[in-house]
C-alpha cells in the first residue's frame, strides 16, 4: 500500500490553492517546512501565487491544520446538500420521511461545529469534486438511515455519522491525474487509489477531539466480511459493526450511481444486488438496508420490456451457462487443494463460493426447469413474469462478477502457496485460465465491472 506523509502531502496543498483563487483560504498560523523556515506569516493568503511555497518543502505541520477557509461548509449548508441528494431521488426522501429521520439528521448535522478541519475538506470536495460530494452526502445519509434502523446507540450513530463524511477524504490527497485516468489504471496506480482508505484514517487520528475510533471505521470501509476487502485484507470478527454500514452503504451507493442510473435501472434494482451480497457485509446490516428501502414505495416496474426481452433473456441464459460453467471448475479448483490449508486466500475463496452457492440453492435459478420457463417467457412475452426475470439477471451478473474476482483471488494464492507441487500448481492455472477466458469473452461487449473490492 502506497505510503503517506501529510508533511509532505503536495495534491491537497495544491487543492487548497486552488480554492483559494474562489474564496477566501488564510494561514491561521505561520506555517513553517520542517527546517523552521518561515513560508508563510499568519493571516496571509493562500492561492496558486503562494502554492510554490508550500509544495516544494515539507511541512513542520500537515497543512490542512494551519489554514482557515472563509464560507467552509458547516451544519446548515451540509443539512441542506443532503436533502438537495434525496430531492434528486424521490424513492430516498419517501424513506427519509417515512423513517421520521429529519430530527436525527438536524442534530448529526451539528457535529460539524466541533471540527474546523472536516469542515474545511468538506468544502474542498464542494467545490472541486462535485461527484465525490454528492456521492459521499448519500453515503452518509444511507449509513445514517441503517444506523438508526439497526438502534445504534447517540455515541455510535455519530460515529458512524462523521466517518461516512470523512470516509473518502483520502482521494483529495492523491495525485489527480490518477483520480482523472480514463484508461484502465494500471497495478501500482490502483494501489494508490486504494490508499485512501488508510490516507483517510491518518487525516481522521489528526483531526483535534476526534474519537479515535471514527478513524478506524474510516480504515475498514473497503474491508469485507470474507476477507477480501483492503487495506488489511480483515475477516468479519475483527471489523467493526459501524465500518461495514458504510461499506454496505458505500457499494451500493457506487452501484447505483456507476452502473444503475446510467442504464435505466432504478433503486428497486438494488434489490438482487442487495441479496447476493447479502453476507459481504454483517448481516444485521443488510437487514437493516432491505427494512431502510422498503420504506421508499419502490417502484415495480422492469427494465425488461416488450420491445427488449429476447436481448435481455437471451443476455439472461448466456449468464446462466456462464456461471454453471465457472462454478464447477473454481469448485474442482478449491477441492483438489484440500481443506486443511488455511491460507488467506484460500479462506476468501472458498467464503465467496459458499455464498455464491447459498444464493444458488435457496433461489433454483441455474436449475434447467427454471431456464426453459425463463426461454417460454422470451417466446410468450409474459409481461407478469418480466420483473422477476428482471431480478434474476442482475443476481446473475453479480454472481459472476464475484466468481470472477474468485479466480483472481485464486491466482494469488497459487503464486504464494508452497504447499502445492509445482505440477499441480500448473494444473490448477491452467483451469483458472480458461475459466479467465470465457468470462472474459462474456464480457467483451459489456461495461467494465467497479474493482474497487479485488483483493491485493
Amino acid at each position: 500500500m502506497t505510503s503517506f506523509d501529510p508533511l509532505a502531502d503536495k495534491a491537497y496543498a495544491v487543492r487548497l490553492a486552488d480554492l483559494g483563487e474562489t474564496r477566501e483560504v488564510i494561514a491561521s498560523e505561520d506555517i513553517y517546512n520542517d527546517q523552521g523556515t518561515l513560508l508563510i506569516k499568519k493571516g496571509m493568503p493562500v492561492n496558486k501565487k503562494m502554492s510554490e511555497r508550500i509544495i516544494r518543502f515539507k511541512l513542520l505541520r500537515p497543512i490542512e491544520s494551519s489554514i482557515d477557509v472563509t464560507g467552509s461548509v458547516g451544519a446548515r449548508e451540509l443539512f441542506r446538500d443532503i436533502h438537495s441528494v434525496l430531492e434528486q431521488w424521490a424513492p430516498l426522501q419517501t424513506m427519509h420521511a417515512n423513517l421520521g429521520l429529519e430530527t436525527t439528521l438536524k442534530q448529526l448535522s451539528m457535529l460539524l461545529a466541533k471540527y474546523p478541519v472536516l469542515r474545511q475538506k468538506l468544502t474542498v470536495m464542494q467545490e472541486q469534486m462535485q461527484a465525490l460530494y454528492r456521492q459521499t452526502l448519500a453515503v452518509t445519509w444511507l449509513s445514517m438511515a441503517i444506523g438508526s434502523q439497526m438502534k445504534l446507540d447517540k455515541a455510535q450513530l455519530e460515529e458512524c455519522f462523521l466517518a461516512a463524511l470523512a470516509h473518502d477524504f483520502g482521494m483529495m490527497h492523491i495525485d489527480p491525474a490518477v483520480l482523472e485516468k480514463k484508461e484502465k489504471l494500471s497495478a501500482p496506480e490502483w494501489r494508490q487509489i486504494q490508499a485512501h482508505t488508510v490516507i483517510g484514517k491518518t487525516l481522521v487520528e489528526n483531526i483535534p477531539g476526534m474519537n479515535p475510533r471514527v478513524a478506524r471505521i474510516v480504515v475498514e470501509h473497503h474491508e469485507r466480511c470474507d476477507g477480501t476487502g483492503y487495506p488489511a485484507g480483515k475477516f468479519s470478527d475483527r471489523l467493526t459493526k459501524e465500518s461495514q454500514i458504510i461499506a454496505l452503504s458505500d457499494s451500493v451507493v457506487s452501484v447505483y450511481l456507476n452502473r444503475y442510473e446510467k442504464s435505466g435501472r432504478t433503486i428497486r434494482d438494488l434489490m438482487p444486488f442487495i441479496q447476493v451480497n447479502s453476507e459481504s457485509h454483517f448481516y444485521e446490516c443488510y437487514a437493516a438496508l432491505v427494512a431502510v428501502l422498503k420504506q421508499g414505495m419502490l417502484t415495480e416496474i422492469s427494465f425488461i420490456t416488450n420491445d427488449n426481452v429476447t436481448k435481455q433473456l437471451e443476455h439472461l441464459v448466456s449468464k446462466n451457462d456462464t456461471l454453471n460453467y465457472l462454478l464447477s471448475a473454481l469448485e474442482n479448483v478449491v477441492t483438489e487443494v484440500g481443506q486443511e490449508n488455511e491460507h488467506r486466500f484460500l479462506q476468501s475463496a472458498r467464503t465467496i463460493l459458499t455464498q455464491v452457492m447459498k444464493t444458488v440453492r435457496g433461489s433454483g435459478i441455474l436449475d434447467e426447469g427454471y431456464i426453459r420457463w425463463i426461454k417460454q417467457v422470451s417466446i410468450d412475452k409474459i409481461e407478469s413474469a418480466y420483473r422477476e426475470a428482471a431480478d434474476v439477471l442482475i443476481m446473475l451478473e453479480e454472481m459472476e462478477w464475484h466468481l470472477t474476482r474468485t479466480i483472481k483471488i485464486l491466482d494469488n494464492f497459487l503464486d504464494q502457496s508452497t504447499a502445492i507441487e509445482n505440477s499441480d500448481k500448473e494444473t490448477m492455472r491452467a483451469r483458472l485460465i480458461h475459466s479467465k477466458s470465457d468470462a472474459k469473452q462474456e464480457h467483451q461487449s459489456e461495461t467494465v465491472v467497479d474493482e474497487k473490492f479485488v483483493i491485493n
